[in-house]
């Protein structure tokens, strides 16, 4: 007869093939974290209890250690996320989006303080645990949704497409003095490159590179023709590029570039993916995936350094994508801070 304990045993397997089945099905989904982290943590639950039940000193150490780095990291995340505003500082434009991590963490520093701030100002009770309840819901929601979103980023990185493509999608961004590739951009023409040439290396044919980004008002010339010259610079030969000239953003970036493509192939459905920046290939796939463009991506190298940033600015990015999501949230908060003062009051 089946047990409590066979059940939690055999969990991390169901998990597992469960995620191994979604991620071959469709990559670009939240849902393929989340079920990732349910195989995760119910194998660490299992491995607990193998812990437990064998009583052995080693592996009772080795649980603490474990256990030990983990808070380790969670008590010096301020540090290490002021540490890292420093060096963007040094290194980066003072711009409000390169000073994320500082905020993030001085908010956190700042959080501590509300208590005594509340005492100070004496704050009626009702007052204090209605929007206690309300701080108390986001600081879970927040963190887990953040934790979710960095899980499926982190799984989408071993995304490997085949070498059998027919176009690679370059997605733009600003250009330098309004007509220059400035090296993030480059990064994702060369990451373009790089699989463009492998391809070839194999025998197989050239897929097209189709370069994306309209002309902004600061901007000489769309930021495709820029990416253009750039990748023909470095031997790219032009009967095998496209220029999509009118996008704004990245949805735009999608939809237009697969008009692009149908109207260039004689395919019914052509093997397509797309190239940016390692840390923008999620939400890239959740813009491909809107734009019913069956399209995974591939990601250049991001200096260490700016990852931190540039995950949190994705991060915000996909909050505003699922705002009806988050609004739900804001209103069921309200909603349950009322309740709580309501039945405080029985």
């Amino acid at each position: 007869m089946t047990t409590l304990i066979d059940l939690v045993y055999a969990s991390p397997l169901f998990f597992l093939i469960l995620f191994i089945g979604l991620q071959r099905f469709e990559k670009r989904r939240l849902i393929n974290g989340i079920v990732f982290n349910f195989f995760l943590f119910s194998a660490l639950m299992d491995a607990a209890l193998i812990v437990i039940r064998l009583n052995n000193e080693t592996l009772n150490n080795i649980a603490i250690v474990a256990v030990l780095i983990v808070m380790f990291f969670y008590l010096f995340g301020i540090v290490l996320l002021l540490w890292n505003a420093y060096i963007v500082w040094k290194k980066e434009s003072h711009t409000l989006s390169n000073m994320l991590t500082l905020l993030i963490a001085l908010a956190i520093i700042g959080s501590f303080f509300i208590p005594i701030i509340t005492r100070l100002l004496h704050i009626p009770a009702d007052v204090k645990l209605f929007f206690s309840t309300i701080v108390s819901v986001f600081l879970l929601y927040i963190p887990l949704f953040f934790y979710l979103y960095l899980t499926s980023l982190i799984i989408y990185q071993f995304n490997r497409p085949r070498y059998q493509q027919d176009y690679i999608i370059v997605l733009g961004s600003g250009l330098i003095d309004g007509q220059f590739v400035p090296p993030l951009l480059a990064s994702r023409i060369n990451r373009a490159i790089r699989f463009y040439d492998k391809q070839v290396k194999k025998g197989r044919p050239a897929p097209k590179l189709v370069f994306s980004g309209g002309q902004g008002p600061d901007e000489k010339l769309p930021e495709s023709v820029a990416m253009q010259r750039y990748a023909i610079e470095q031997g790219i030969p032009i009967k095998d590029t496209l220029t999509e000239e009118k996008s704004v953003n990245t949805l735009q970036n999608m939809q237009f570039s697969k008009d692009i493509i149908m109207a260039d192939t004689t395919k019914s459905n052509p093997k397509i993916i797309f190239a940016t920046n390692n840390y923008h290939t999620f939400r890239a796939g959740l813009f491909a995936k809107q734009a019913r463009l069956k399209a995974d991506g591939i990601g250049a190298k991001t200096s260490r350094y700016f990852l931190p940033n540039a995950i949190i600015r994705e991060f915000i990015a996909i909050l505003k994508m699922k705002q009806h999501q988050f609004i739900l949230v804001a209103i069921a908060s309200v909603a349950f801070a009322a309740l709580t003062v309501l039945l405080n009051h029985m």
